[in-house]
């Protein structure tokens, strides 16, 4: 719902769209940008030290005997002030649907991966792009490529073949492709040198190098639906094996090694939910929100309280509240800052 910054969290608005941001001490807006002709967002905006950047789905009203036209405009703002550093518009195509709206894949210091598709079956094409995070320059553009990662020289995504592929960020020219026979993946970044790629059937995960295209980890029956990486070395993967029972593996982002696995049934150990991870520690839910050492899968605490932060840096932790439909800010003392 939202991004983390050091003092702020950014999220679009979806009445006046654009976006916002709040301070995390007072929960208060601080500064709240629009988007011209913006109609339609998805996921969150990304924070690239003092940049935010969103990806906003635009209208441009025909009249007469022209008819509207749908375009994608990328923004980059001043993370402090909300102030327009740039903003590039990106065709969409006359025949791209409202229900594939653009979002931010990836950002770093150099690039920014920008993708449009529709979620499952569709017979529109995704449609990516890859942008100059500094000066909002396109490099290259893909109507055959949904963006699915993006590393410092490759950004990684699927054809509409279903195959995956990696693209060079420099140029846009194909390192690699590979059918992985995942039938409708899903997929997502579990951290720096690896592509989680994850299809229907169980035991369908894969860890795969974006950079080659090969397989770093394949945890065989078991299935990583999701996977936190705690800004470190260290990623945490929550999922279940063959019979549908919960686990919880911990990898090395630099070697794929696997550091630990839960449930230990030697140990007498079971597997928590995972929420977040940050910095060494995983936070969890058990019958109470608790912390595990990351390198370990070591219990910390298990004291923190009835519900574990699904966002955390060095200084809060947030908490959604799907009653109040509003989000719970905590400094890391554990005091409550805001509602």
């Amino acid at each position: 719902m939202v991004t983390l910054g050091p003092r702020l969290a950014y999220a679009y608005d979806r009445d006046d769209v654009g976006i916002t941001a709040y301070g995390l001490d007072s929960g208060e807006p601080v500064w709240h940008t629009a988007v011209p002709k913006g109609v339609t967002v998805a996921r969150t905006p990304r924070l690239v030290g003092d940049t935010v950047i969103g990806a906003f789905d635009t209208v441009e009203e025909g009249s007469g005997t022209y008819a509207d036209r749908r375009g994608i405009t990328v923004v980059a703002l001043d993370a402090r002030t909300g102030r327009s550093l740039w903003s590039r518009e990106i065709p969409g195509g006359k025949d791209r649907p409202a229900e594939a709206a653009p979002h931010v894949v990836g950002a770093d210091t150099r690039h920014v991966l920008v993708a449009s598709y529709e979620q499952g079956y569709a017979e529109t094409p995704p449609l990516s792009a890859l942008l100059d995070t500094r000066t909002g320059q396109v490099i290259w553009t893909d109507p055959d490529f949904k963006g699915v990662d993006l590393e410092q020289s490759v950004a990684v995504g699927m054809r509409g073949d279903g195959d995956f592929a990696g693209k060079a960020t420099s140029d846009g020219d194909q390192l690699w492709k590979r059918d992985l026979r995942l039938g409708e993946a899903m997929t997502s970044d579990p951290g720096p040198g690896l592509t989680r790629a994850d299809g229907t059937q169980a035991g369908d995960t894969l860890l795969i190098d974006p950079a080659t295209g090969t397989t770093r980890l394949d945890p065989g029956d078991t299935s990583l639906s999701s996977c936190h990486y705690d800004g470190w070395n260290t990623t945490v993967c929550a999922g279940a094996d063959g019979s549908g029972k919960a686990t919880v593996w911990a990898v090395d982002v630099r070697t794929a090694r696997v550091l630990w696995r839960l449930p230990d049934e030697a140990a007498d150990r079971t597997a928590p939910g995972i929420t977040a991870a940050w910095h060494g520690v995983v936070f969890a839910q058990a019958d109470q929100a608790m912390t595990l050492d990351a390198r370990t899968g070591s219990d910390l605490r298990t004291d923190l309280g009835p519900v574990s932060p699904a966002l955390v840096n060095d200084g809060y932790g947030l908490v959604y509240d799907p009653l109040a439909r509003a989000i719970d800010v905590y400094r890391a003392t554990g005091a409550a800052a805001s509602g």
